[in-house]
């Protein structure tokens, strides 16, 4: 084999390298810009949830999640949920003074009027749970902000506070 014969293998397997690499961003990109495709098609909304004060004992605090609600105020949990009205997050942690999370689910469309951080202070889990912390554009927890998620739309900076000295109104 000559050197040019060399030279120019080199050049194709380092072009088609090239080409390889660049394929994903490609075909990723859609019209979502250089953003990751997969992150921008799931509706949902993400932010960061405020501690205010103590935790409460572990005990009293069995699960705590992000939810959802369309309706306000809710009849009851456990309804909302049968009816597909309501929508959950994981669990969230325990003991921290600062929450960041990321809610998105192929659900998740249109107006949602209550959106809180509810806990799960007693040994039902069906009826034992308490709004700690409610969405609100102006803070007043008392005053409940709809988020609006269109049918597709991932909207940032939906912070919640959690005060367990002074909690929200109770709708449930």
């Amino acid at each position: 084999m000559n050197k040019s014969h060399s030279l120019h293998c080199a050049y194709l397997v380092g072009m088609l390298v090239v080409c390889a690499a660049l394929l994903p961003v490609a075909t990723g990109c859609e019209d979502h810009g250089l953003a990751p495709a997969g992150n921008l098609t799931l509706p949902g909304f993400s932010g960061n949830i405020t501690v205010r004060g103590e935790w409460p004992p572990p005990d009293s605090v069995r699960d705590l999640r992000l939810a959802a609600f369309r309706n306000y105020p809710p009849k009851d949990i456990l309804s909302e949920v049968i009816e597909g009205t309501a929508f959950f997050s994981d669990e969230l942690p325990y003991g921290q003074d600062t929450i960041s999370y990321t809610f998105q689910s192929e659900a998740l469309s249109g107006i949602y009027e209550y959106i809180v951080i509810a806990q799960n202070y007693g040994t039902d889990p069906f009826t034992d749970w308490r709004a700690v912390g409610v969405y609100s554009k102006t803070g007043d927890a008392h005053a409940p902000s709809p988020l609006d998620l269109g049918t597709g739309t991932f909207i940032h900076d939906i912070d919640i506070m959690i005060d367990f000295v002074n909690l929200p109104p109770q709708p449930f």
